[in-house]
């Protein structure tokens, strides 16, 4: 991860060095700049991604978690899409898969976000909204089988004297899923679910809610140059390190390979500001929303 680093360093003082000297001094080639280059030391070039297809996903206000979530290992892809009569609360859990991402796969309804994969990548954990209540409540469903558990069932769910809002933390182990739910005004519990009984056992004292309590998750291994961090917003490297994407404060997703020195915007049609993008393990494919649609890229091009 410090190669990483280093190279972003290097690239920006060799970018300061270029415009105080007009250029290279050579005639060698070098990729034709966009209008649209904005960071130092790096040349913006064509997108280096295609573009497999584009979906529709549910919108939403703010963030609810992650509304993507690649498999574990895999190339299948869970989202939130739209339900019929959908506000931007909730929508239909759904599932795609490559090569080719189409015939999206209906696995759960009234689903609010926060997608959290078991280790395996046997079960799938969300966030839930009841319309029987208007409670939330945090469920898995297992698209193997087509088995759906709810883990707060009926009146379990009611955490606090509103809509008792829960958050998925992570899986332990494939048995054990730790959540947060609300238990009161500005007051959550940690709390460990033990899938094979169904218990709830409270972990530690309540805390305050984390303001940043559903943001979508980012892997940022390594701290950015401040150079870098005041132009860019959401940087999420691919896991491999090879590649980076970042929002411009535009909302439009760039692409950045610090080996090489290059970034390249991706076409999400020009006019929807993106919110979450999410790389697979194998950062082969890159999906990201753009307001109510779900675009999904390839490093892999025809």
């Amino acid at each position: 991860m410090y190669f990483l680093r280093d190279n972003l360093i290097w690239l920006i003082m060799a970018g300061l060095l270029l415009v105080a000297c007009g250029g290279m001094g050579n005639d060698e080639a070098t990729p034709t700049p966009l209008p649209t280059s904005s960071l130092p030391g790096l040349v913006t070039v064509h997108p280096q991604l295609c573009q497999l297809i584009e979906l529709t996903m549910l919108r939403v206000d703010r963030p609810h978690g992650d509304l993507l979530a690649w498999v574990p290992g895999g190339d299948s892809l869970a989202y939130v899409g739209p339900s019929i009569g959908s506000t931007w609360l909730v929508g239909t859990l759904m599932l795609v898969s490559g090569p080719d991402f189409a015939n999206p796969q209906e696995l759960a309804d009234q689903v609010s976000g926060d997608l959290a994969w078991s280790p395996d990548g046997n079960g799938l954990a969300y966030l839930s909204l009841r319309r029987s209540d208007s409670l939330y409540s945090i469920s898995v469903v297992y698209p193997q089988g087509g088995i759906e558990r709810d883990l707060f069932p009926e009146e379990t769910a009611r955490t606090d004297a509103w809509s008792s809002q829960k958050a998925v933390i992570g899986w332990r182990d494939e048995n054990h899923l730790r959540v947060q739910v609300s238990c009161g005004l500005d007051c959550v519990q940690t709390t460990d679910v033990n899938l094979a009984d169904g218990s709830l056992v409270s972990v530690g004292t309540t805390n305050q809610r984390s303001w940043n309590w559903w943001d979508y998750t980012l892997y940022q291994p390594i701290e950015l140059p401040a150079e870098y961090l005041d132009f860019m917003r959401e940087v999420n490297f691919s896991p491999d390190g090879r590649r980076l994407v970042y929002l411009d404060p535009r909302a439009d997703a760039w692409v950045v390979s610090p080996t090489d020195g290059t970034q390249y915007p991706l076409n999400t049609g020009g006019f929807l500001a993106v919110s979450e993008t999410d790389w697979s393990d194998d950062g082969r494919y890159l999906a990201l929303q753009g307001e109510d649609r779900l675009f999904i890229f390839s490093t892999v091009c025809p």
